[in-house]
């Protein structure tokens, strides 16, 4: 029992004296107060940092707990990696993201530690797309917010992704959202160019690529996307066929070549491809039209667990027969808009008539499209355009005006005024631009795209508001870029 006793009592001894040589002892009687860092002013919690570009932390003010001479030591670990022990953090992220951060500031008494979130935002999140063509190569170019030229992200694609062969002209570019599951959501990009055509799946967020390149046989004339957000595909018009393919595919597909055959033998289909949606009743129909312009047929297909492709066709009052009010005519442009009201969910056509080589837009409403069993009696509007060779189509929110480009100018066609008989320029650009793309905000900001002559940087952004009667030039970004093929704008909120 005394044995036990004293090993005890030196196991106590022992432990006080490793316990004492944590600390430096500065007094004479080795009680003296400990000098560790207290933070008077701390930082906060959540750091924003740019992508690819040097942000500096400032490390908080303190004070040293005994009014002590002391300096303390640096540690600032991101990701659970230490990336600097200078006093303040110059940190330049190589990744999007929200990344766990820690500072550790310490003494030969202590250590301090604080956690916070260094959030850097995705970059491409709220602005335009330019796909573009320069010394033989692709380029995809960003503007951020549409706003300044000095912020213009020239080739931003080619530096996030240096490994990717981009050589060739570009075809064609889509965005959609794509939504998993509840508080899910993705959104991508993509891009078709070259020949042999190449197409990319990017992600919007980043312009990273995503998956390997897809490859098509001939050139992606228009590419497209349809279906809700939780089941989108991709679709692209392709040698006059429509082929698709499911968001995680690589290898495309004519899955509705049959369908297409057996309603429009021998068709040929035009490049562009619209969704359209129409509540009837109770019941929501949704699907894509596509315009053929071997037998000049618009043609609508429903999506769902049944798939059905009928050609639109009108029956008025007096009529014998049912009638194509598209007749010997080809497609030059085609969209659709109607800010997501059901009821007016309006698809625009501009159009060429091969007969007396005059041109058209036309208008028709999603509910046309949705009837169950044909499309007798289905209303389009039809203006003749008469103010040169038009080359591009862009509804207004509501659908019920078309603004018209041709070479060098936009035109205001109200689709409700069949009867007007002159329509002035609406938007003239400077000489020698032409119009090579037209996007359309939901805040009524009007994006043109436009190629001056020449090689090398000849590609110009111009912005207008279209929220008045008149249009508002808010700015011009002139040879930023290389020759323009298409913009796309995309709101903060996709």
């Amino acid at each position: 029992m005394k044995m036990n006793k004293i090993y005890k009592s030196l196991g106590l001894l022992l432990a006080l004296s490793l316990f004492s040589s944590c600390y430096k002892d500065h007094s004479v009687n080795g009680d003296h107060p400990l000098a560790v860092v207290k933070v008077t002013e701390p930082i906060a919690s959540v750091q924003t940092a740019a992508f690819g570009e040097v942000t500096v932390i400032k490390s908080p003010a303190y004070t040293i707990t005994t009014g002590a001479s002391v300096t303390p030591s640096y540690e600032w670990i991101v990701d659970g990696v230490v990336v600097s022990t200078e006093k303040d953090l110059s940190y330049s992220p190589t990744s999007y993201g929200k990344h766990d951060a820690r500072l550790r500031m310490y003494t030969p008494d202590g250590s301090y530690f604080y956690r916070f979130t260094i959030d850097v935002p995705y970059r491409y999140v709220d602005g335009l797309y330019v796909l573009a063509s320069n010394e033989g190569k692709t380029i995809l170019s960003y503007l951020p917010g549409g706003e300044k030229t000095d912020a213009f992200d020239l080739d931003a694609f080619g530096r996030s992704n240096p490994t990717i062969d981009m050589t060739g002209d570009p075809q064609s570019m889509l965005f959609y959202r794509y939504v998993p599951g509840a508080g899910a959501s993705r959104s991508y990009l993509g891009i078709a160019l070259g020949l042999p055509t190449r197409y990319y799946r990017v992600s919007a967020d980043s312009l990273k690529v995503l998956t390997p390149r897809i490859s098509f046989t001939n050139p992606v004339d228009f590419s497209h996307a349809s279906g809700n957000q939780a089941t989108v595909r991709e679709y692209f018009i392709s040698g006059a066929n429509v082929w698709e393919l499911e968001k995680t595919g690589n290898i495309p597909a004519k899955k509705q070549d049959s369908r297409l055959s057996r309603v429009a033998p021998g068709y040929s289909l035009a490049s562009a491809i619209v969704n359209w949606r129409a509540l009837t009743g109770t019941r929501i129909s949704e699907g894509m039209a596509f315009f053929d312009n071997a037998g000049s047929n618009l043609l609508y297909m429903t999506l769902g667990s049944s798939i059905t492709v009928k050609k639109v066709r009108t029956f008025a009052a007096g009529d014998t027969e049912e009638k194509n009010p598209f007749k010997d005519m080809t497609l030059i442009d085609m969209k659709s808009a109607g800010e997501g009201n059901y009821t007016y969910n309006y698809t625009l056509l501009l159009l060429k008539r091969n007969t007396d080589n005059k041109y058209f837009v036309a208008r028709l409403t999603a509910g046309d499209f949705a009837q169950s069993q044909n499309v007798d009696g289905a209303t389009v509007s039809m203006v003749e355009f008469t103010e040169g060779t038009p080359t591009h189509l862009q509804p207004n929110l509501g659908g019920t005006a078309a603004l018209v480009a041709t070479a060098d100018k936009v035109y205001f066609y109200n689709m409700a005024n069949a009867t007007a008989t002159t329509h002035p320029a609406w938007i003239s650009l400077p000489a020698g631009q032409t119009i090579a793309s037209m996007a359309l905000t939901s805040d009524n900001r009007l994006f043109i795209g436009a190629n001056g002559t020449g090689t090398g940087l000849v590609g110009s952004i111009y912005s207008y508001n279209v929220a008045g009667i008149t249009p508002v030039l808010l700015k011009s970004e002139e040879g930023i870029t290389g020759k323009i093929k298409q913009i796309v704008y995309r709101q903060f909120n996709n």
